[in-house]
């Protein structure tokens, strides 16, 4: 498996998704400066169960109400596995806080307090194990069955009875099934079987990002970039599209390249990412591409090509216009006042390392951002 946020496991009837050995490799985030259910609204689908599970694994104290997001969450698809999976975990970690508490209280009984669960909210209630919802497990599995069978005998009459673009969709519709149910291995199958009956440019563009987006769920980053690099030399080929498509992937090569380590490259590639008709928001914020392409610039690009694809971009620079600490800290480090440099880091740091794309970087980015800090510093000094 590529490095990355996260990887695939099991059979084709039991995909799921689980944190790769970057991310568990990531260090504890103690004190997160979030309000997560903000946080978490800003993502849909798989992308809010990716960056909720990634944040309950690494921070303690947003653990439980992340766990509790989620569940109610993947209660919107079909995928009862890893209902399953995080109400189970959900239940252990109530179980854990609630004797932990009593131990505490049992040790100082000078203090008299109710057992809480660890969470960004310091005045939510008593935290509970949420109630084991059997009839919705019962009812989703039955639910999903039925559409599955009924979705492929339709796809049956179909491909006897009709043309190409009924079948195309039925092919896209069972995909958006199995991304529903967890299964990412069968909706990638399925969205390029679509591939023969695309009657259209839009068709086949339309199929590459559908390839594209459940590759980044699975960070498959080769994948990522291949079929980038397929949907590029198709839209090459028609002249409504040869501009518009290679920017509009833009935000997704950036992501691929991080999950690769090419840092550099993912720089230029969120540099380039157009404002005015960006369409990445259920992956990836706008507030979320300020932040990679800011820290991946500040790693990588010289002070020039700092100043005119950041701060003077008129493509980048609405981007962090949104995000003032990124706007900030580039144009502090631009200006040569490093010491705020580190101070904006630091203020940071907990933030992008909540972020499920970003966290396996933050080590390597910051140690970059911070040997360039000391050159520049050098490089000033000497000039005085």
């Amino acid at each position: 498996m590529i490095s990355g946020s996260f990887s695939k496991v099991n059979s084709d009837d039991e995909q799921d998704i689980v944190p790769s050995s970057d991310c568990l490799n990531c260090p504890i985030v103690e004190e997160p400066r979030i309000h997560l259910a903000s946080y978490s609204k800003r993502y849909t689908d798989v992308a809010r169960l990716l960056r909720l599970k990634f944040i309950a694994q690494v921070c303690p104290k947003l653990r439980v109400e992340a766990l509790e997001l989620a569940i109610n969450h993947v209660k919107s698809t079909y995928n009862v596995k890893m209902y399953e999976e995080l109400h189970k975990i959900h239940s252990m970690e109530v179980e854990r806080s609630v004797k932990s508490s009593k131990a505490i209280s049992s040790s100082n009984t000078s203090i008299d307090t109710m057992p809480t669960c660890s969470t960004s909210q310091p005045n939510r209630a008593p935290c509970k194990a949420l109630p084991y919802d059997s009839y919705w497990v019962e009812d989703n599995t039955m639910e999903a069955t039925l559409l599955l069978q009924e979705l492929d005998a339709e796809l049956n009459f179909k491909k006897s009875n009709s043309g190409s673009t009924y079948v195309r969709r039925i092919l896209e519709e069972i995909g958006d099934y199995h991304v529903k149910s967890g299964n990412l291995h069968l909706a990638i199958k399925y969205y390029a079987r679509a591939r023969p009956y695309c009657t259209s440019s839009d068709h086949v563009i339309n199929m590459f990002r559908n390839l594209i987006r459940v590759s980044i769920y699975m960070a498959n980053w080769w994948h990522v970039l291949s079929y980038i690099d397929e949907a590029k030399h198709y839209a090459a080929g028609f002249q409504n599209l040869a501009q518009s498509v290679p920017a509009q992937l833009s935000c997704a090569a950036g992501l691929a390249n991080i999950g690769l380590k090419i840092y550099k490259t993912a720089a230029h590639c969120f540099l380039l990412t157009p404002f005015d008709h960006y369409d990445y928001h259920d992956i990836v914020a706008q507030q979320d591409v300020a932040y990679y392409g800011g820290l991946c610039g500040l790693a990588t690009l010289d002070t020039e090509m700092l100043q005119l694809g950041c701060l003077e971009s008129e493509t980048f620079k609405p981007f962090i216009a949104i995000s003032h600490r990124i706007w900030d800290l580039i144009a502090n480090f631009i200006s040569g006042d490093l010491d705020n440099c580190v101070k904006q880091l630091q203020e940071i740091e907990s933030h992008v390392r909540l972020d499920v794309y970003m966290a396996p970087h933050v080590d390597a980015l910051y140690g970059k951002i911070k040997a360039r800090m000391r050159d520049r510093k050098s490089s000033i000094t000497e000039r005085i």
